[in-house]
């Protein structure tokens, strides 16, 4: 197995950060439907506990991006919150409630990937020394 690297073929040029973000959102959509379509393969049961390693992390980083995502809204709320809309304010308050549940859900799943991958990582070393 090869050791879990982060790729750096891709950097961030000249691109607009909101093309940037969404083209990085549909590489993350790509990647969870390939590991989705050889996930059932038997022949990649080798690389079971590393793929829920890989996953873990990503749901680590994707816990720090929604972080900052909802710093970036939070901003982008307060910069245009100058106006007397009434419903700015619960509408701002929404969105944190939703971003907390977003953020402790990708909590959870992370810890049930770490605990997924060990539990894996010794079933199948039992059943490979079987």
């Amino acid at each position: 197995m090869h050791a879990m690297t982060v790729s750096s073929a891709r950097t961030p040029a000249t691109r607009a950060p909101d093309n940037e973000l969404y083209d990085r959102g549909c590489d993350l959509v790509e990647a969870a439907t390939a590991i989705r379509r050889v996930a059932d393969a038997p022949e990649a049961v080798r690389a079971v506990p590393a793929v829920l390693g890989c996953i873990e992390a990503a749901l680590r980083e994707l816990l720090w991006a929604t972080a900052a995502l909802e710093q970036t809204s939070a901003r982008t709320v307060e910069q245009g919150s100058g106006s007397t809309d009434s419903s700015a304010k619960p509408r701002s308050e929404r969105m944190q409630i939703g971003y907390a549940n977003l953020q402790t859900a990708l909590a959870d799943a992370e810890r049930a990937s770490a605990a997924a991958r060990s539990l894996a990582g010794r079933a199948l070393g039992a059943a490979s020394a079987a």
